[in-house]
């Protein structure tokens, strides 16, 4: 038993030596607050799934003063880690001193109040540190150079969720090196002209949820290699348009929710989004957009635009990678016949929330040149009819729902494959036997036809039995009326009932005719009994009122006493005879 007890202890003192966190952990926990019900001000912890395996220890502190978070890290001996995290703690100023002790290549600083950072605090970290982010604090003061001194290597910058006004040329020139920076949810309303040209490795800038009304020809000057650019949530209405002709790279471009009423964007050959939603386009004639090959998403929903006429969309003929286009929730009431024919390329179209009455113009389906399309939002139109070669083949998602739809032609959805299908919320009574012929439940995947007003036909009735086939497909949660139970149970129902009102009427039937013969017996009665002499006659109630209770009385009601005799020792009284 003893070797074996040698070898646990062995064993536990390798496995306690093999904690890479121990020695950290008791530095923390010298400089403890003895009277402080936490154990230790900062923890070590090992990131279970490393970018790099040899660099997967990161420090926690949570919830702790400046004075408490800064002995901490004090106690430690220039110890390098992955990253440094601070949240939710009260750091209102950062201390010059304040990572002399560690060495993170990542350092995060969150929803702690800081609002003051003393020149050089991060320069003896700089050449290791790839991460800065400061998010949701109180940074106030304009950022200089002079705050990112010596980062060099500085890779990515976040500063969302602050109080910065704007931004000054030079700020970011020591961050040659930079791939990211966020400035999101400050409160930015100006943006000098070059502030960005020391950048010239960035990837990535994010000011969106600003202040910014206005964009001049310099504002990205600089940012050459620049592939995503956020400027949503702005106060954008002033654009230099040609702000954007040299982000030769750029991938994304996004605009939306601002005051934009003019568009011209031309000759960005790596665009592939392009959002501008949520503006104010009146019209697609307001919008240029040229010489955009790689153009694959483009949105402009929530605008004002009222039509789609036949050359709004010329420009983007040299767009043959454009797959999806939205135009949901605008005013468009009107598509011309040839509209879509520069976009043939299109797989996704969104007009759903506007005022379609009709998806042809004239006889001209208007979405006949989009034989690629593979889904079709078109909810809350105000669509009347599906009609023959309306819809394109390929369609693998249709939602019409919430329409006026009444009318659906027998082959609307001939030869296609849908895999969803949203009628729901229309004015459909009834739908052609044949209607889904074309639809493979091995291929569909769910369909709605709830809140119709369907009207069933005992005997012709075939949607019914085709929802009960679906089974689960069928994801509607609204009502189906006279759908939801089988010609069959209606038979059954209506016979029932008809059975209940025959015998009611049989019954009703007998009941008049008993009657009848009790007021023949009555009648007859009542006849009988007038021959016969009546022995009194009622006297009404209200003479009975009047007349004593005994006088009331008539002979035959007392009863007629015969008269007696005197008695023979009773001289009083007279003899009476009756003749």
């Amino acid at each position: 038993m003893l070797p074996g007890a040698i070898l646990l202890a062995l064993l536990l003192q390798i496995t306690g030596s093999s904690d890479p966190c121990a020695s950290i952990d008791s530095s923390f926990r010298l400089t403890a607050d003895p009277n402080d019900s936490h154990t230790s001000p900062c923890k070590c912890l090992i990131d279970p799934v490393p970018a790099d395996p040899n660099d997967r220890l990161w420090i926690g502190c949570t919830g702790r003063s400046l004075s408490t978070v800064f002995s901490a890290l004090g106690a430690l001996n220039e110890t390098r880690v992955n990253r440094v995290h601070i949240w939710d703690s009260q750091l209102n100023i950062l201390p010059t001193e304040m990572f002399e002790k560690v060495r993170p290549k990542i350092l995060i600083i969150e929803n702690s109040m800081t609002s003051v950072i003393r020149q050089n605090t991060f320069s003896q970290i700089g050449n290791r540190l790839i991460e800065l982010r400061l998010r949701n604090n109180a940074l106030k003061k304009n950022i200089g150079p002079a705050l990112f001194k010596g980062l060099e290597r500085l890779q990515a910058l976040d500063l969302s969720g602050n109080k910065l006004m704007s931004i000054k040329a030079g700020d970011f020139e020591a961050l040659g090196d930079l791939r990211e920076l966020h400035l999101n949810d400050n409160i930015i309303k100006e943006i000098e002209d070059g502030s960005f040209s020391a950048l010239s490795s960035l990837r990535t800038l994010s000011l969106q949820g600003n202040q910014l009304s206005t964009i001049t020809r310099d504002t990205f000057k600089g940012l050459d290699n620049l592939e995503y650019l956020y400027l949503n949530h702005n106060q954008i209405a002033n654009i230099d348009w040609a702000a954007f002709h040299h982000l030769k790279n750029l991938k994304h471009l996004y605009l939306g929710r601002n005051h934009i009423t003019t568009v011209d964007i031309r000759g960005l050959e790596s665009l592939e989004k392009l959002i501008l939603n949520n503006n104010s386009i009146q019209s697609l004639k307001k919008v240029s957009l040229k010489d955009l090959p790689s153009l694959a998403v483009l949105s402009l929903d929530r605008n004002s635009i009222a039509e789609i006429d036949d050359v709004d969309l010329f420009g983007l003929a040299p767009s043959t990678r454009l797959e999806s286009l939205s135009l949901a929730s605008n005013n468009v009431s009107r598509i011309t016949a040839r509209a879509f024919q520069h976009i043939p390329s299109l797989k996704t179209l969104a007009l759903q929330n506007n005022q379609l009455l009709s998806l042809s113009t004239g006889t001209t389906p208007v979405l006949k040149p989009l034989r690629r399309l593979s889904v079709l939002l078109l909810s809350g139109n105000m669509l009347t009819a599906l009609r023959e070669a309306e819809l394109p083949a390929g369609l693998t998602v249709l939602s019409v729902a919430r329409n006026q739809i009444s009318h659906v032609d027998v082959h609307a959805f001939n030869e296609m494959r849908l895999q969803r299908l949203f009628l729901n919320d229309n004015r459909i009574t009834f739908l052609p036997k044949g209607t889904f012929d074309s639809l493979d439940m091995d291929v569909l995947q769910a369909v709605d036809l709830t809140e119709n007003q369907w009207q069933c036909v005992c005997g012709e009735e075939w949607l019914g039995g085709w929802l009960d086939k679906a089974g689960e497909r069928d994801i509607g949660e609204g009502a189906l009326g006279c759908l939801a139970a089988s010609c069959g149970d209606n038979k059954k129902d209506i016979d029932r009932a008809a059975w209940v009102t025959i015998s009611a009427s049989i019954l009703a039937i007998l009941s008049i005719l008993i009657l009848i013969a009790i007021a023949f017996l009555y009648i007859e009665n009542g006849q009988h009994k007038g021959i016969v002499s009546r022995p009194f006659r009622r006297v009404d109630s209200d003479m009975l009122k009047l007349i004593n209770e005994n006088e009331a009385k008539s002979d035959a009601d007392r009863g007629v006493e015969q008269p007696k005799l005197a008695k023979s020792g009773d001289s009083t009284k007279k003899s009476v005879r009756f003749t």
